[in-house]
């Protein structure tokens, strides 16, 4: 395994970042057994960062990771006022049996404006980094308005940004917007770690492509990848740490071709719309009081499904 140092943080961090979100109710919703397993084999291949978010509802899978060296967790949350980021960090210590939650922040941010509109959360994360509950402040977002002016405030140390070889998933601007976003981001001493490296499983026809892309990349520190089972995580790790040939990276990558992710929406679908209100990449629409999806935008992220009432919708 390969390691960077995070930006200005002193974290050290491997460059695979394991993504949590797959072992969820929002994707594969594994055991915590299977979770636990996928996590000791990640570990004993040298990953020692794991991304996440209260979204994502896996706290406790993460609870094996208590006593494990040198761990880097990343979490999030939506809260915009101190008492909310208060709640929210409070809950991840709880509920992954943590004193320390190495990065925490703001999730799916868009620009200065809302930014600004969670100053709260972010003076009180600034705080909590002082007091020692957490090392580092992030922000993650889609959107080239929000890396930049990220990289200006003084609260922020860490940016989760999406990069791609395509572009996929950009909100506001192109592939080399958002590269010259991170470069600046960079500039001003922020730790940088990408994410839907293979567009949401869009890319998964070229993942090996796709992810040398990512790693060739040179303002970041790490790539976030979600991972299922072994053989992604070890198609992952070979390829982010060059140590891969041509060859086997072909067999490994068959494997990936073999089960592409897809968004189900199950027939006792409602049509409530609260899963179109979710969707930040507009791939979802209510019509004929049931749910659409446009497979040419939906980046099988399964946010929707955290806030479908009627569990219609899953990545499988």
């Amino acid at each position: 395994m390969k390691y960077s140092i995070l930006g200005a943080t002193g974290l050290k961090v491997s460059v695979l970042c394991m993504g949590c979100l797959v072992l969820g109710p929002a994707q594969y919703n594994l055991s915590d057994e299977e979770s636990r397993e996928l996590i000791d084999y990640a570990v004993s291949k040298g990953v020692n960062f794991f991304d996440t978010s209260e979204l994502y509802g896996v706290y406790r899978q993460l609870r094996c990771l208590k006593d494990k060296s040198g761990v880097v967790i990343s979490s999030r949350s939506y809260a915009a006022s101190r008492d909310e980021m208060k709640a929210s960090l409070e809950t991840a210590r709880r509920e992954m049996n943590r004193d320390k939650i190495e990065i925490f922040g703001l999730h799916e941010q868009e620009s200065g404006l809302t930014l600004k509109g969670h100053m709260q959360a972010l003076e009180y994360l600034a705080e909590s980094r002082e007091k020692g509950l957490i090392d580092a402040v992030s922000v993650s977002t889609h959107y080239v308005a929000c890396v930049r002016s990220a990289a200006l405030l003084p609260e922020v140390d860490v940016i989760l940004a999406i990069l791609n070889i395509d572009g996929i998933g950009i909100a506001d601007g192109s592939r080399q917007d958002m590269e010259e976003a991170l470069a600046f981001a960079r500039y001003m001493g922020k730790g940088v770690y990408l994410m839907k490296a293979l567009g949401g499983g869009h890319l998964f026809r070229k993942s090996y492509e796709a992810l040398c892309y990512t790693r060739d990349f040179p303002y970041k520190d790490s790539v976030c990848v979600g991972v299922k089972n072994k053989a992604e995580l070890d198609f992952a790790c070979g390829v982010l740490c060059s140590d891969i040939t041509p060859e086997k990276a072909e067999n490994l990558e068959a494997v990936i071709r073999a089960s592409p992710k897809r968004l189900v929406v199950e027939p006792w679908c409602q049509g409530c719309g609260k899963c179109e209100e979710k969707c930040g990449f507009g791939a979802i629409s209510v019509t004929g009081g049931q749910a659409r999806v446009d497979l040419s935008k939906c980046m099988l992220c399964g946010y929707c499904a955290r806030v479908c009432p009627y569990f219609c919708l899953k990545v499988v």
